[in-house]
């Protein structure tokens, strides 16, 4: 979606993930979120009218739903359910700020790269035999921005999870091998 134009309506992942990012003034991107399937966007343009200077930009292959920003609010003032799960919605955006905030409070490095790989692990993980597999295409420049790293210093702090045992990296997806010793590796920071 452009910047400079109202979205052609309120769009639901039906498959597939889409990141939301602004430019900073140096040229960098500054990632706001990760969308996956369920979840619905531009919510703030949606709900108030207000665009925001925001990039959103498929991470993979997507299918979406579209509806027309005014029915999308009719629907809203007439179904009490749908009014609900826009909440819940609005919510999950919220914590997944406070998250960010959170992780920005530690001071190394490493320790806010675990940090973001335990909440992607939450958000995006599914169970597999070998661990959390974490279906989202997370690059270490993903992970890189959303906890103000270089992606040198991810690509390195990446290198020693996976040589401790504590994650995978394979087919473009990161698998977290053992949660509870990935939290452990946290608290020692």
């Amino acid at each position: 979606m452009r910047t400079d134009q109202d979205p052609s309506g309120v769009f639901c992942l039906k498959e597939g993930y889409v990141k939301v990012y602004s430019i900073t003034d140096a040229g960098d991107e500054n990632l706001h979120i990760i969308y996956g399937p369920t979840m619905f966007f531009p919510i703030i343009w949606a709900l108030t009218g207000r665009l925001r200077q925001m990039f959103y930009e498929a991470m993979d292959s997507v299918s979406v739903y579209r509806i027309d920003r005014e029915k999308f609010l009719t629907l809203l003032d007439h179904d009490p359910k749908s009014k609900d799960a826009v909440l819940l919605r609005v919510i999950d955006m919220f914590n997944v700020y406070s998250d960010r905030v959170d992780n920005l409070e530690y001071t190394r490095s490493h320790s806010r790269i675990v940090y973001r790989l335990l909440k992607l692990a939450e958000k995006f993980g599914t169970p597999s035999k070998s661990g959390v597999l974490i279906k989202a295409p997370i690059k270490h420049y993903d992970i890189a921005n959303s906890s103000n790293c270089s992606r040198e210093t991810v690509s390195r702090e990446m290198d020693k999870l996976e040589k401790k045992g504590l994650i995978r990296q394979q087919d473009h997806s990161i698998v977290i091998c053992d949660v509870k010793k990935l939290e452990k590796e946290l608290l020692r920071g």
